[in-house]
């Protein structure tokens, strides 16, 4: 089975004291553990708001067995979950940045032994509700493209229209964009 959820990422000032704090620092570490594993590149920060997918029975992610992942097992819930999650491995994760007043998503990850299980196909159903139409943008590879098109119906905007992006969001495609890692830029509707 496995669980997906969005993470608080307000971590507690340096004054409270108490297990939940505890255990959010300690969830808010295994995040940025599993980005610096996966993808190195990646900058988490807490401004961002982050859901991710736990691993709770292993049996259901058997990796001989992509049908192993049962879509109505999943646990959908908009809890921070802090009860023994520190003993849960976090398998998939996304981020979504806020850009004055745009949303971008970013950091779309599965763990690379897990890809081909439709967990990035679940992660985008579950932050699909918080998403705003006509302000949320993803920079990807275009091996990706179908991904995004398919489960939320983002649009790439052809050269032609890059003109209409807004100058925030233009200016982090500028900086992430490059020869040696091309990204295109989607818009969802």
């Amino acid at each position: 089975m496995i669980n997906i959820r969005w993470v608080e990422t307000n971590l507690p000032t340096q004054y409270e004291h108490c297990a939940a704090s505890l255990q959010q620092i300690k969830q808010w570490s295994a995040i940025k553990l599993f980005y610096r594993q996966h993808m190195a590149y990646a900058r988490v920060s807490s401004k961002e708001s982050v859901a991710v997918i736990y691993q709770e029975d292993v049996k259901a992610l058997d990796t001989a067995n992509p049908q192993a992942l049962p879509h109505n097992e999943v646990n959908s819930t908009i809890t921070s979950g802090r009860e023994g999650l520190e003993s849960r491995e976090i398998i998939a994760a996304v981020r979504i940045k806020h850009v004055g007043q745009y949303q971008l998503i970013s950091g779309l990850l599965v763990a690379p032994h897990l890809r081909g299980k439709k967990l990035a196909t679940q992660l985008l159903q579950f932050i699909a509700p918080t998403l705003i139409p006509q302000k949320c943008f993803l920079f990807t590879d275009i091996s990706l493209q179908a991904l995004y098109q398919q489960q939320q119906q983002f649009q790439w905007l052809q050269p032609a229209h890059i003109a209409q992006v807004p100058a925030e969001i233009m200016q982090l495609y500028q900086r992430y964009h490059s020869e040696s890692r091309p990204l295109i830029i989607m818009q969802l509707p």
